[in-house]
């Protein structure tokens, strides 16, 4: 049975634009290869976080939308965990997905806010 996810990942602020389009690589190709299916992506941009998460007091914000089987996620989590340039992730089951407009869709989603 396939399910909606939003995926919320906080990457590091410091990290160079390619390190950033690298990373956002790295988490569609790990959602991808576990049998998950994109539907879009959103980069929130820079933002200053509530509390310091390992010594960081900023992060870009990236939101990835898409469906899979409660199986995915399984596999996934724990690839995220390992990533050095990845503070912290969360996924919400959705009920409905929002459209991400396809134009918006170059430099990996909706330019910063």
């Amino acid at each position: 049975m396939e399910r909606q996810y939003e995926g919320c990942f906080l990457l590091r602020a410091d990290i160079s634009e390619e390190e950033l389009a690298k990373e956002a690589a790295y988490i569609e190709e790990q959602i991808s290869a576990a049998g998950g299916k994109i539907a879009g992506k959103e980069l929130w941009g820079k933002k200053h976080l509530a509390y310091p998460i390992k010594k960081k007091t900023e992060a870009v914000y990236y939101l990835f939308y898409f469906k899979a089987a409660p199986e995915v996620m399984l596999s996934a989590e724990p690839q995220m965990r390992r990533r050095e340039n990845i503070l912290r992730h969360m996924f919400l089951q959705k009920k409905k997905l929002p459209e991400v407009k396809k134009e918006d869709d170059k430099n990996g989603g909706t330019e910063p806010k």
